[in-house]
């Protein structure tokens, strides 16, 4: 079994895990990256007294701003990257599927005997496809709680500043 499964690395599923190698190596690390730079801004600012968040982002003390445009464009990456990454892993089983039925097309003109040995061939696109979205899923299980985590809290963090006026709070300045 592992002799045809190395057997066909040369051909269709070579793509398969290039693929793979490119989600594990550039995406998924710069979702990462993404992700715990949006929490390391937001989590000390999430639940300090609204009037020094405002001091904060109106800049009174410099070393403290805090700057909510940079904020934002960190979240528009890790969703972006994150985008990258999900679609990615959601092509893996499409991908396998593919590669089994360009080969099962190939076999119509074999004989009985070219049709036995191609077809286990043909499926190790579908076993490639199935161990990269399932070990892909696993990663996307880590990163998911994060990336919702930190849309929540710039949300909350957004609505506490917008509010700051409602709410009855008048800066003394």
């Amino acid at each position: 079994m592992l002799g045809i499964l190395l057997k066909n690395l040369a051909g269709y599923d070579l793509i398969i895990l290039l693929l793979a190698v490119f989600n594990a190596i550039v995406i998924y690390p710069r979702v990462k990256q993404a992700s715990h730079s949006l929490t390391n801004k937001l989590q000390p600012k999430i639940y300090v007294p609204v009037s020094l968040l405002v001091d904060r982002v109106r800049g009174k003390r410099q070393e403290d701003k805090l700057d909510l445009n940079a904020l934002i464009a960190m979240r528009a990456d890790e969703i972006h990257y994150y985008s990258l990454f999900s679609a990615i892993n959601s092509a893996f089983p499409l991908l396998g599927m593919l590669g089994t039925i360009l080969s099962l097309l190939g076999m119509v003109d074999l004989s009985q005997q070219d049709v036995t040995l191609s077809f286990t061939v043909a499926l190790t696109s579908t076993f490639w496809g199935l161990v990269c979205a399932l070990g892909f899923k696993a990663l996307d299980a880590g990163l998911l709680p994060m990336v919702e985590q930190n849309q929540e809290n710039l949300k909350m963090l957004l609505e506490r500043i917008d509010h700051f006026e409602e709410w009855g709070i008048r800066d003394e300045t």
